[in-house]
Protein backbone atom coordinates (compact mmCIF):
# COMPACT_ATOMS: atom_id res chain seq x y z
CA UNK A 1 0.00 0.00 0.00
CA UNK A 2 1.24 3.53 -0.43
CA UNK A 3 2.29 6.05 2.10
CA UNK A 4 0.58 9.09 -0.04
CA UNK A 5 -1.99 9.53 -2.35
CA UNK A 6 -2.41 12.27 -4.68
CA UNK A 7 -5.59 13.50 -6.67
CA UNK A 8 -3.55 15.65 -9.39
CA UNK A 9 -5.76 17.89 -11.19
CA UNK A 10 -5.06 20.86 -13.33
CA UNK A 11 -5.17 23.58 -11.06
CA UNK A 12 -4.23 21.90 -7.98
CA UNK A 13 -3.22 18.66 -6.14
CA UNK A 14 -5.04 17.27 -3.09
CA UNK A 15 -3.13 14.84 -1.05
CA UNK A 16 -3.49 12.95 1.84
CA UNK A 17 -2.36 9.91 3.67
CA UNK A 18 -5.01 7.31 4.68
CA UNK A 19 -6.02 3.38 5.63
CA UNK A 20 -8.99 1.58 4.97
CA UNK A 21 -11.80 1.53 7.98
CA UNK A 22 -13.81 -1.16 7.83
CA UNK A 23 -16.65 -0.25 5.30
CA UNK A 24 -14.86 3.26 5.00
CA UNK A 25 -11.61 5.02 3.83
CA UNK A 26 -9.76 7.43 7.06
CA UNK A 27 -7.99 10.25 5.86
CA UNK A 28 -5.11 10.62 8.48
CA UNK A 29 -4.24 13.95 6.92
CA UNK A 30 -4.64 16.10 4.00
CA UNK A 31 -3.74 19.27 2.24
CA UNK A 32 -4.58 21.20 -1.18
CA UNK A 33 -1.97 22.23 -3.12
CA UNK A 34 -2.16 24.92 -5.99
CA UNK A 35 -0.63 24.83 -9.31
CA UNK A 36 0.77 26.94 -11.37
CA UNK A 37 -0.56 28.68 -13.94
CA UNK A 38 2.59 27.56 -15.84
CA UNK A 39 2.64 23.61 -16.38
CA UNK A 40 6.01 23.63 -16.71
CA UNK A 41 7.03 25.74 -13.44
CA UNK A 42 6.25 22.95 -10.42
CA UNK A 43 9.24 24.39 -7.92
CA UNK A 44 6.52 25.82 -5.77
CA UNK A 45 4.56 22.48 -5.92
CA UNK A 46 8.00 20.64 -5.68
CA UNK A 47 8.28 22.44 -2.22
CA UNK A 48 4.82 21.77 -0.63
CA UNK A 49 5.68 18.42 -1.23
CA UNK A 50 8.37 18.06 0.68
CA UNK A 51 7.24 19.88 3.41
CA UNK A 52 4.37 17.65 3.85
CA UNK A 53 6.28 14.36 3.67
CA UNK A 54 9.27 15.54 5.90
CA UNK A 55 11.80 15.81 3.53
CA UNK A 56 12.30 12.39 3.12
CA UNK A 57 15.28 10.96 0.47
CA UNK A 58 17.26 8.04 -0.32
CA UNK A 59 15.73 4.25 0.11
CA UNK A 60 13.42 5.46 2.58
CA UNK A 61 11.45 7.45 -0.02
CA UNK A 62 7.76 7.57 0.44
CA UNK A 63 5.65 5.51 -1.98
CA UNK A 64 2.87 7.76 -3.84
CA UNK A 65 -0.55 6.84 -5.78
CA UNK A 66 -1.26 9.13 -8.17
CA UNK A 67 -4.80 9.51 -9.36
CA UNK A 68 -5.84 11.12 -12.74
CA UNK A 69 -9.22 12.72 -13.24
CA UNK A 70 -11.90 11.80 -16.04
CA UNK A 71 -10.28 15.03 -17.91
CA UNK A 72 -6.90 13.77 -18.22
CA UNK A 73 -7.76 10.22 -20.04
CA UNK A 74 -9.62 8.95 -22.62
CA UNK A 75 -11.63 5.61 -22.47
CA UNK A 76 -12.41 3.19 -25.40
CA UNK A 77 -14.14 0.15 -25.13
CA UNK A 78 -12.77 -2.43 -27.62
CA UNK A 79 -14.83 -5.71 -28.31
CA UNK A 80 -12.27 -8.88 -28.27
CA UNK A 81 -12.71 -12.79 -29.51
CA UNK A 82 -13.53 -15.06 -26.42
CA UNK A 83 -9.97 -15.59 -25.63
CA UNK A 84 -7.84 -15.95 -22.37
CA UNK A 85 -7.21 -12.91 -19.63
CA UNK A 86 -3.17 -14.51 -20.66
CA UNK A 87 -3.98 -13.85 -24.18
CA UNK A 88 -5.40 -9.93 -23.65
CA UNK A 89 -2.57 -7.77 -23.04
CA UNK A 90 -1.51 -8.02 -26.90
CA UNK A 91 -4.66 -8.20 -28.48
CA UNK A 92 -5.43 -5.04 -26.79
CA UNK A 93 -2.59 -3.19 -27.99
CA UNK A 94 -3.05 -4.49 -30.96
CA UNK A 95 -6.41 -2.95 -31.09
CA UNK A 96 -4.99 0.02 -29.61
CA UNK A 97 -2.98 0.76 -32.64
CA UNK A 98 -6.14 0.95 -34.47
CA UNK A 99 -9.03 2.66 -32.20
CA UNK A 100 -6.65 5.70 -31.11
CA UNK A 101 -6.16 8.84 -32.89
CA UNK A 102 -2.25 9.72 -31.45
CA UNK A 103 0.83 7.57 -31.89
CA UNK A 104 0.94 4.75 -29.70
CA UNK A 105 4.36 5.63 -27.91
CA UNK A 106 2.79 8.95 -27.17
CA UNK A 107 0.52 7.40 -24.27
CA UNK A 108 0.46 5.56 -21.21
CA UNK A 109 -2.38 2.46 -21.68
CA UNK A 110 -3.86 0.05 -19.50
CA UNK A 111 -7.14 -2.23 -19.53
CA UNK A 112 -9.82 -3.69 -17.29
CA UNK A 113 -11.82 -6.65 -18.74
CA UNK A 114 -15.12 -6.83 -18.73
CA UNK A 115 -17.20 -9.37 -16.69
CA UNK A 116 -17.80 -12.14 -19.86
CA UNK A 117 -21.43 -12.65 -20.85
CA UNK A 118 -21.92 -16.06 -20.55
CA UNK A 119 -23.04 -17.34 -23.80
CA UNK A 120 -21.65 -14.85 -25.65
CA UNK A 121 -18.78 -15.24 -28.59
CA UNK A 122 -16.88 -12.06 -27.56
CA UNK A 123 -15.33 -10.06 -24.73
CA UNK A 124 -15.23 -6.39 -23.72
CA UNK A 125 -11.96 -4.34 -22.34
CA UNK A 126 -12.24 -0.72 -21.62
CA UNK A 127 -8.49 0.98 -22.36
CA UNK A 128 -7.45 3.86 -20.62
CA UNK A 129 -5.18 6.25 -21.87
CA UNK A 130 -3.57 9.41 -20.55
CA UNK A 131 -1.09 11.76 -22.50
CA UNK A 132 3.11 10.82 -21.83
CA UNK A 133 3.34 14.04 -20.77
CA UNK A 134 1.51 14.66 -18.61
CA UNK A 135 2.48 11.32 -16.98
CA UNK A 136 6.12 12.68 -17.15
CA UNK A 137 5.32 15.40 -15.80
CA UNK A 138 3.83 13.62 -12.66
CA UNK A 139 7.10 11.80 -12.12
CA UNK A 140 9.64 14.41 -12.95
CA UNK A 141 7.66 16.62 -9.87
CA UNK A 142 7.56 13.65 -7.56
CA UNK A 143 11.06 12.50 -7.89
CA UNK A 144 12.33 15.91 -7.31
CA UNK A 145 10.62 16.24 -4.04
CA UNK A 146 12.13 12.60 -3.05
CA UNK A 147 9.09 10.71 -3.68
CA UNK A 148 8.66 7.31 -5.49
CA UNK A 149 6.02 7.07 -8.24
CA UNK A 150 4.34 3.82 -7.26
CA UNK A 151 1.05 3.56 -9.24
CA UNK A 152 -1.53 5.84 -11.67
CA UNK A 153 -5.28 5.35 -11.11
CA UNK A 154 -8.06 6.97 -12.59
CA UNK A 155 -10.75 8.83 -10.62
CA UNK A 156 -13.72 6.53 -12.38
CA UNK A 157 -12.20 3.28 -10.91
CA UNK A 158 -11.79 4.91 -7.59
CA UNK A 159 -14.88 6.00 -7.15
CA UNK A 160 -16.40 3.00 -8.45
CA UNK A 161 -14.05 0.89 -5.71
CA UNK A 162 -15.13 3.25 -2.82
CA UNK A 163 -18.89 2.55 -3.58
CA UNK A 164 -18.11 -1.07 -3.63
CA UNK A 165 -16.27 -1.10 -0.41
CA UNK A 166 -19.14 0.43 1.09
CA UNK A 167 -21.82 -2.09 -0.37
CA UNK A 168 -23.15 0.69 -2.14
CA UNK A 169 -22.56 -1.33 -5.33
CA UNK A 170 -22.32 -4.69 -5.70
CA UNK A 171 -21.44 -7.45 -8.65
CA UNK A 172 -23.93 -7.89 -11.95
CA UNK A 173 -23.92 -10.60 -14.66
CA UNK A 174 -27.26 -8.40 -16.15
CA UNK A 175 -25.88 -6.83 -19.26
CA UNK A 176 -29.59 -4.26 -20.10
CA UNK A 177 -29.38 -2.87 -16.42
CA UNK A 178 -26.70 -0.40 -15.34
CA UNK A 179 -26.18 2.51 -12.59
CA UNK A 180 -25.17 5.94 -12.67
CA UNK A 181 -22.56 6.90 -9.98
CA UNK A 182 -22.60 11.41 -10.30
CA UNK A 183 -19.99 12.80 -8.10
CA UNK A 184 -20.92 16.09 -7.89
CA UNK A 185 -18.17 18.58 -6.86
CA UNK A 186 -18.03 22.45 -6.95
CA UNK A 187 -15.56 22.19 -9.50
CA UNK A 188 -16.48 19.53 -11.57
CA UNK A 189 -19.30 17.11 -12.22
CA UNK A 190 -18.30 13.18 -13.29
CA UNK A 191 -20.54 10.90 -14.31
CA UNK A 192 -19.25 6.96 -14.62
CA UNK A 193 -21.83 4.15 -15.87
CA UNK A 194 -21.45 0.57 -14.17
CA UNK A 195 -22.47 -2.76 -14.73
CA UNK A 196 -22.33 -3.91 -11.25
CA UNK A 197 -18.70 -2.95 -9.90
CA UNK A 198 -17.66 -3.06 -13.20
CA UNK A 199 -16.86 0.80 -15.19
CA UNK A 200 -18.31 0.99 -18.48
CA UNK A 201 -17.65 4.61 -19.22
CA UNK A 202 -16.95 8.09 -17.42
CA UNK A 203 -17.70 11.75 -18.30
CA UNK A 204 -16.71 14.69 -16.76
CA UNK A 205 -18.58 18.07 -17.31
CA UNK A 206 -19.08 21.29 -15.52
CA UNK A 207 -20.36 22.32 -12.70
CA UNK A 208 -23.05 24.85 -11.32
CA UNK A 209 -22.92 28.01 -11.91
CA UNK A 210 -25.49 29.13 -8.63
CA UNK A 211 -27.16 26.73 -6.38
CA UNK A 212 -30.80 26.96 -8.56
CA UNK A 213 -28.83 25.33 -11.23
CA UNK A 214 -27.93 22.35 -9.83
CA UNK A 215 -30.63 20.31 -11.36
CA UNK A 216 -30.26 21.88 -14.47
CA UNK A 217 -26.46 21.45 -14.76
CA UNK A 218 -26.71 18.04 -13.76
CA UNK A 219 -29.86 17.24 -16.15
CA UNK A 220 -27.79 19.00 -18.97
CA UNK A 221 -24.28 16.91 -18.36
CA UNK A 222 -25.91 13.14 -17.73
CA UNK A 223 -27.82 13.68 -21.48
CA UNK A 224 -24.36 14.43 -22.27
CA UNK A 225 -22.87 11.26 -20.88
CA UNK A 226 -25.40 8.91 -22.09
CA UNK A 227 -24.62 10.16 -25.75
CA UNK A 228 -21.14 10.08 -24.99
CA UNK A 229 -21.43 6.44 -23.73
CA UNK A 230 -23.91 4.71 -26.30
CA UNK A 231 -21.82 2.89 -28.22
CA UNK A 232 -20.01 1.65 -24.88
CA UNK A 233 -23.39 0.81 -23.17
CA UNK A 234 -25.40 -0.60 -26.28
CA UNK A 235 -29.07 -1.21 -25.31
CA UNK A 236 -29.26 -1.01 -21.58
CA UNK A 237 -31.57 0.95 -18.93
CA UNK A 238 -30.40 2.76 -16.06
CA UNK A 239 -31.88 1.33 -12.74
CA UNK A 240 -30.26 3.88 -10.18
CA UNK A 241 -28.95 7.17 -10.48
CA UNK A 242 -26.26 7.48 -7.13
CA UNK A 243 -25.86 11.14 -6.30
CA UNK A 244 -22.53 11.65 -4.25
CA UNK A 245 -21.63 14.80 -2.99
CA UNK A 246 -22.78 16.97 0.05
CA UNK A 247 -26.54 17.25 1.45
CA UNK A 248 -27.21 20.55 0.13
CA UNK A 249 -26.13 19.92 -3.16
CA UNK A 250 -27.89 16.49 -3.35
CA UNK A 251 -31.04 17.90 -1.85
CA UNK A 252 -31.44 20.43 -4.66
CA UNK A 253 -31.86 17.78 -7.29
CA UNK A 254 -35.38 16.67 -7.19
CA UNK A 255 -37.21 12.76 -8.10
CA UNK A 256 -38.31 14.24 -11.19
CA UNK A 257 -34.95 13.97 -12.50
CA UNK A 258 -35.97 10.44 -13.07
CA UNK A 259 -38.61 10.99 -15.72
CA UNK A 260 -35.91 11.71 -17.87
CA UNK A 261 -33.51 8.58 -17.33
CA UNK A 262 -35.60 5.44 -17.62
CA UNK A 263 -37.14 6.25 -14.55
CA UNK A 264 -34.59 5.23 -12.36
CA UNK A 265 -34.16 5.03 -8.68
CA UNK A 266 -32.46 8.16 -7.20
CA UNK A 267 -29.83 7.38 -4.29
CA UNK A 268 -28.63 10.75 -2.32
CA UNK A 269 -25.37 9.62 -1.07
CA UNK A 270 -23.15 11.91 1.57
CA UNK A 271 -19.72 10.65 2.18
CA UNK A 272 -19.07 12.25 5.29
CA UNK A 273 -20.95 8.94 6.39
CA UNK A 274 -20.78 6.28 3.80
CA UNK A 275 -17.71 6.26 2.21
CA UNK A 276 -14.64 8.81 4.12
CA UNK A 277 -13.97 10.17 7.34
CA UNK A 278 -10.50 11.55 9.21
CA UNK A 279 -9.04 14.89 9.25
CA UNK A 280 -9.88 16.99 6.44
CA UNK A 281 -8.03 20.25 6.16
CA UNK A 282 -10.11 23.66 5.53
CA UNK A 283 -10.67 23.77 1.99
CA UNK A 284 -11.17 20.08 1.46
CA UNK A 285 -14.51 17.94 2.05
CA UNK A 286 -15.93 14.47 2.25
CA UNK A 287 -16.49 14.86 -1.55
CA UNK A 288 -13.13 16.03 -2.70
CA UNK A 289 -11.47 12.93 -1.64
CA UNK A 290 -13.63 10.53 -2.51
CA UNK A 291 -11.51 8.94 -5.55
CA UNK A 292 -8.86 9.27 -3.06
CA UNK A 293 -10.62 7.07 -0.53
CA UNK A 294 -11.45 4.33 -3.53
CA UNK A 295 -7.40 4.66 -4.39
CA UNK A 296 -6.81 3.48 -0.54
CA UNK A 297 -9.12 0.95 -0.34
CA UNK A 298 -8.06 -0.67 -3.61
CA UNK A 299 -5.36 -2.90 -2.32
CA UNK A 300 -7.45 -3.67 0.86
CA UNK A 301 -10.41 -5.56 -1.01
CA UNK A 302 -9.80 -4.91 -4.71
CA UNK A 303 -13.21 -5.78 -6.04
CA UNK A 304 -13.28 -3.73 -8.95
CA UNK A 305 -11.11 -4.54 -12.14
CA UNK A 306 -8.95 -1.10 -11.66
CA UNK A 307 -6.23 0.12 -14.29
CA UNK A 308 -2.80 1.66 -13.32
CA UNK A 309 -0.81 2.80 -16.23
CA UNK A 310 2.50 3.23 -14.88
CA UNK A 311 2.13 -0.54 -14.86
CA UNK A 312 -0.26 -1.88 -17.45
CA UNK A 313 -1.26 -5.58 -17.39
CA UNK A 314 1.17 -7.73 -19.39
CA UNK A 315 1.33 -11.20 -20.93
CA UNK A 316 2.62 -14.06 -18.20
CA UNK A 317 6.28 -14.71 -18.87
CA UNK A 318 7.00 -18.09 -20.23
CA UNK A 319 10.30 -19.52 -20.42
CA UNK A 320 9.73 -22.81 -21.69
CA UNK A 321 12.79 -24.07 -23.91
CA UNK A 322 10.88 -27.02 -24.76
CA UNK A 323 8.58 -24.59 -26.91
CA UNK A 324 11.57 -24.23 -28.90
CA UNK A 325 12.19 -28.16 -29.69
CA UNK A 326 8.36 -28.12 -30.56
CA UNK A 327 8.81 -25.54 -32.74
CA UNK A 328 11.74 -26.87 -34.73
CA UNK A 329 10.24 -30.11 -35.00
CA UNK A 330 7.32 -28.28 -36.43
CA UNK A 331 9.39 -26.29 -38.69
CA UNK A 332 11.16 -29.19 -40.04
CA UNK A 333 8.08 -30.92 -40.70
CA UNK A 334 6.62 -27.62 -42.13
CA UNK A 335 9.40 -28.09 -44.93
CA UNK A 336 9.39 -31.92 -45.72
CA UNK A 337 5.09 -31.14 -46.24
CA UNK A 338 6.28 -28.21 -48.31
CA UNK A 339 9.17 -30.17 -50.49
CA UNK A 340 6.33 -33.04 -51.20
CA UNK A 341 3.53 -30.76 -51.71
CA UNK A 342 5.76 -28.83 -54.49
CA UNK A 343 6.52 -32.40 -56.43
CA UNK A 344 2.86 -33.72 -56.23
CA UNK A 345 1.66 -30.37 -57.27
CA UNK A 346 3.75 -30.51 -60.15
CA UNK A 347 2.60 -33.93 -61.04
CA UNK A 348 -0.48 -33.23 -61.01
CA UNK A 349 0.34 -29.71 -63.17
CA UNK A 350 1.77 -31.79 -66.02
CA UNK A 351 -1.16 -34.45 -65.95
CA UNK A 352 -3.49 -31.51 -66.22
CA UNK A 353 -1.52 -30.50 -69.09
CA UNK A 354 -2.33 -33.54 -70.52
CA UNK A 355 -5.47 -34.26 -70.03
CA UNK A 356 -6.53 -30.53 -71.49
CA UNK A 357 -5.36 -31.71 -74.59
CA UNK A 358 -7.20 -34.70 -75.32
CA UNK A 359 -10.07 -32.67 -74.04
CA UNK A 360 -9.81 -30.47 -76.67
CA UNK A 361 -8.74 -32.97 -79.12
CA UNK A 362 -12.10 -34.97 -78.10
CA UNK A 363 -14.28 -31.82 -78.28
CA UNK A 364 -13.62 -30.87 -81.94
CA UNK A 365 -13.86 -34.50 -83.22
CA UNK A 366 -17.19 -33.81 -81.43
CA UNK A 367 -18.09 -30.71 -83.19
CA UNK A 368 -17.60 -32.34 -86.89
CA UNK A 369 -19.45 -35.24 -85.91
CA UNK A 370 -22.10 -33.33 -84.53
CA UNK A 371 -21.96 -31.10 -87.70
CA UNK A 372 -21.96 -33.91 -90.19
CA UNK A 373 -25.30 -35.22 -88.28
CA UNK A 374 -26.94 -31.65 -88.64
CA UNK A 375 -25.80 -31.88 -91.98
CA UNK A 376 -27.52 -35.49 -92.88
CA UNK A 377 -30.97 -34.71 -90.91
CA UNK A 378 -31.27 -31.38 -92.94
CA UNK A 379 -30.78 -33.39 -96.21
CA UNK A 380 -33.17 -35.92 -95.11
CA UNK A 381 -35.54 -32.88 -94.10
CA UNK A 382 -35.16 -31.47 -97.73
CA UNK A 383 -35.42 -34.44 -99.48
CA UNK A 384 -38.65 -34.48 -97.82
CA UNK A 385 -40.24 -31.69 -99.53
CA UNK A 386 -38.70 -31.93 -102.80
CA UNK A 387 -40.89 -31.68 -105.70
CA UNK A 388 -43.47 -31.19 -103.42
CA UNK A 389 -46.25 -28.51 -104.49
CA UNK A 390 -47.66 -26.15 -101.52
CA UNK A 391 -51.03 -25.37 -101.67
CA UNK A 392 -51.02 -22.26 -99.64
CA UNK A 393 -55.00 -22.00 -99.25
CA UNK A 394 -54.83 -25.66 -97.75
CA UNK A 395 -52.33 -24.27 -95.59
CA UNK A 396 -53.99 -21.54 -94.45
CA UNK A 397 -57.30 -23.35 -93.87
CA UNK A 398 -55.04 -25.72 -91.57
CA UNK A 399 -53.71 -22.86 -89.88
CA UNK A 400 -57.17 -21.57 -89.00
CA UNK A 401 -58.25 -24.86 -87.31
CA UNK A 402 -54.84 -24.77 -85.57
CA UNK A 403 -54.89 -21.57 -84.18
CA UNK A 404 -57.33 -21.29 -80.74
CA UNK A 405 -60.25 -19.82 -80.73
CA UNK A 406 -59.93 -16.99 -78.38
CA UNK A 407 -60.24 -13.31 -78.22
CA UNK A 408 -57.25 -12.84 -76.67
CA UNK A 409 -54.95 -13.43 -79.78
CA UNK A 410 -55.33 -12.25 -83.13
CA UNK A 411 -53.67 -12.67 -86.60
CA UNK A 412 -52.97 -8.98 -88.18
CA UNK A 413 -50.46 -10.30 -91.11
CA UNK A 414 -48.86 -13.37 -92.61
CA UNK A 415 -46.08 -14.12 -95.02
CA UNK A 416 -45.10 -17.56 -97.23
CA UNK A 417 -42.44 -18.32 -98.36
CA UNK A 418 -40.57 -21.66 -100.02
CA UNK A 419 -37.77 -23.19 -102.03
CA UNK A 420 -38.89 -26.22 -104.06
CA UNK A 421 -35.68 -27.90 -104.55
CA UNK A 422 -33.60 -28.21 -101.06
CA UNK A 423 -35.51 -25.88 -98.93
CA UNK A 424 -38.99 -26.03 -96.80
CA UNK A 425 -42.42 -23.99 -96.42
CA UNK A 426 -42.41 -21.13 -93.53
CA UNK A 427 -45.17 -19.00 -92.50
CA UNK A 428 -44.56 -15.79 -91.10
CA UNK A 429 -47.19 -14.44 -88.56
CA UNK A 430 -47.32 -11.29 -86.88
CA UNK A 431 -49.84 -11.13 -84.19
CA UNK A 432 -51.38 -9.29 -80.86
CA UNK A 433 -52.15 -10.50 -77.81
CA UNK A 434 -53.61 -9.19 -74.48
CA UNK A 435 -50.78 -10.76 -72.30
CA UNK A 436 -48.29 -12.87 -72.24
CA UNK A 437 -49.89 -16.37 -71.12
CA UNK A 438 -51.92 -15.57 -74.16
CA UNK A 439 -48.61 -15.93 -76.27
CA UNK A 440 -47.58 -18.58 -74.73
CA UNK A 441 -50.91 -20.30 -75.30
CA UNK A 442 -50.76 -19.93 -79.11
CA UNK A 443 -47.07 -21.56 -78.95
CA UNK A 444 -47.72 -24.89 -77.17
CA UNK A 445 -51.16 -25.27 -79.36
CA UNK A 446 -48.91 -24.10 -82.76
CA UNK A 447 -46.73 -26.38 -81.52
CA UNK A 448 -49.12 -29.92 -80.74
CA UNK A 449 -50.07 -29.23 -84.45
CA UNK A 450 -47.10 -29.76 -85.87
CA UNK A 451 -45.51 -26.59 -86.17
CA UNK A 452 -42.25 -25.73 -86.26
CA UNK A 453 -42.01 -22.77 -83.69
CA UNK A 454 -39.13 -20.54 -84.21
CA UNK A 455 -37.95 -19.12 -80.75
CA UNK A 456 -39.97 -15.43 -80.55
CA UNK A 457 -39.97 -12.16 -78.21
CA UNK A 458 -42.88 -10.17 -77.53
CA UNK A 459 -42.87 -6.84 -77.48
CA UNK A 460 -44.94 -3.99 -75.53
CA UNK A 461 -46.43 -2.48 -78.91
CA UNK A 462 -50.07 -1.98 -78.70
CA UNK A 463 -52.66 -2.66 -81.90
CA UNK A 464 -53.31 0.58 -83.18
CA UNK A 465 -56.49 -0.04 -84.08
CA UNK A 466 -56.72 -2.69 -80.28
CA UNK A 467 -55.00 -0.81 -77.78
CA UNK A 468 -56.24 -3.30 -74.85
CA UNK A 469 -54.24 -6.15 -77.35
CA UNK A 470 -50.32 -4.57 -75.34
CA UNK A 471 -48.14 -7.65 -76.87
CA UNK A 472 -46.67 -7.54 -80.40
CA UNK A 473 -45.65 -11.24 -81.40
CA UNK A 474 -43.76 -11.90 -84.74
CA UNK A 475 -43.76 -15.93 -85.26
CA UNK A 476 -42.05 -17.61 -87.84
CA UNK A 477 -43.38 -21.09 -88.43
CA UNK A 478 -41.86 -24.46 -90.54
CA UNK A 479 -44.71 -26.21 -91.98
CA UNK A 480 -45.52 -29.78 -90.40
CA UNK A 481 -43.92 -32.64 -91.77
CA UNK A 482 -44.87 -34.56 -94.56
CA UNK A 483 -47.31 -37.48 -93.50
CA UNK A 484 -46.26 -40.82 -95.06
CA UNK A 485 -49.71 -41.37 -96.55
CA UNK A 486 -49.17 -38.40 -98.51
CA UNK A 487 -48.06 -37.95 -102.39
CA UNK A 488 -44.91 -35.97 -103.39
Amino acid sequence: MSDIFIEWDRDRLVVARGRTDGNRAEITESRIISRPSDAADMLAVVDQLKQFTGGAQGKSRPQVSVVFPRQFVTIHRIQLPQVTDAELPAMVRMQATMRLTVPLESVSLDFAPLPVIAGSMTRDVLLVTAPNDQVSQARRTLNEAGLEFKELRVSAFCLAQAAAQAGILTESTDASLVDVVVLMRRDFIEVTFLRGTAVLYSHSGSSWSSADAIERTLRSELTRARMSAAESLGDHKIRRILLIGEADATSAVSDQLASRFDSATIERIDPATSLVHGKLTDGITATDVVALAGAIQGHAKATVAAVDLINPRKPPEKKDYRRIAVLGGTLAALLLFAAVYFWRQGQINELTDRRDILLASNNAIQQELTAGESELNQAGRIGEWVDRDIEWLDEIVRLQAAVPKTDRFFIDNFQFSTVQKNGTGVIKLQAYARKNPDIEEAGRVLTEAGYGVKAYTPKLEPASAAPDYAFKIELELTLPEVAEDQGS
